[in-house]
């Protein structure tokens, strides 16, 4: 990854004028590339208020997303949750980039089918990252053109529908590839739960650590907390915490020019030292050493 010029942190939001309030956007990864119509540098990491979908279908690529870089060619499929960061990288690639909000999903999904499109893009169940075979290109590709040519048409009260049930479809047959990648078995009596667990981690990580809260914010007890996580994740509560905060602490280190003083006022510690204690034992690293190697190319 390289990064030259550190810069604050974009936050780019869906643009709901473009689409007349349907949640939903399909983009050319050319044009993206390009920067046609762009009003940031797609190269530049940018965090996205939305789910977003890359489907490749010529050329070769890389991708990054949040410091983890994926090498893509014809029948790659990547998914970026919301709130994570990613960026673009230049390339020959063509391919198509779905982009659709919560709401899309909530609002035009019943709970279950939902609830599988949130799993998919959850990177933690499920790799952001999937091989198509030919067979599964063929197939996918056929509904992204269908979706591709029914978003072209005029909006109407029909195109919402549609589009859900194309996107319900390409999702299912997503979804189903990528579980039989997974080698290991889900424990979906807690999945929910796990769900809610980790959306409060991501929003509270900085302000709370402690097991014992979060299972109050969740009417359970630290031992049921602690056996939903080892269900889902193999690890403890505690664990899991400590990885999201890391995680927004690399993010703040990697993609803002905040000093190590401010980084770590903003993630909780009332002294820098307490950071670098914390970021090490997490890491091995000292926030100094992980900035710089983040800094230049590797």
């Amino acid at each position: 990854m390289t990064l030259q010029h550190m810069e604050q942190l974009r936050r780019i939001s869906f643009d709901h004028s473009k689409t007349s309030g349907l949640e939903f956007d399909l983009l050319r990864v050319e044009e993206i590339l390009a920067r046609k119509h762009m009003d940031h540098n797609p190269e530049n990491p940018h965090r996205l208020d939305f789910y977003a979908l890359l489907f490749i279908v010529e050329g070769h690529g890389r991708h990054t997303i949040d410091f983890q870089d994926y090498a893509y060619q014809k029948g790659s499929v990547i998914t970026v949750r919301k709130n994570q960061i990613h960026q673009f990288h230049s390339s020959n690639s063509k391919g198509i980039l779905l982009i659709f909000t919560e709401e899309f999903v909530i609002s035009y999904l019943e709970q279950h089918e939902a609830n599988k499109i949130v799993k998919i893009f959850n990177e933690l169940l499920n790799p952001q990252y999937t091989e198509l075979s030919e067979s599964s290109y063929e197939e996918m590709r056929t509904l992204i053109h269908q979706m591709q040519v029914e978003f072209n048409k005029e909006i109407d009260e029909h195109s919402a529908s549609i589009l859900r049930n194309l996107l319900q479809a390409f999702m299912s047959k997503l979804y189903r590839i990528r579980a039989q990648e997974l080698r290991r078995d889900l424990d979906h009596r807690y999945m929910n739960q796990f769900i809610r667990f980790q959306a409060l981690v991501e929003e509270e990580c900085t302000i709370h650590r402690n097991v014992t809260y979060y299972a109050n914010k969740l009417n359970i007890t630290t031992r049921t907390l602690n056996t939903i996580t080892n269900s889902i994740l193999q690890k403890p509560s505690k664990s899991f915490i400590d990885e999201v905060l890391s995680l927004q602490i690399k993010r703040m280190l990697i993609n803002t020019d905040l000093s190590i003083k401010e980084i770590a006022y903003q993630s909780g510690f009332n002294e820098p030292t307490n950071l670098f204690k914390y970021f090490r034992k997490i890491t091995g690293l000292t926030p100094e050493s992980f900035r710089s190697m983040h800094t230049i190319s590797t």
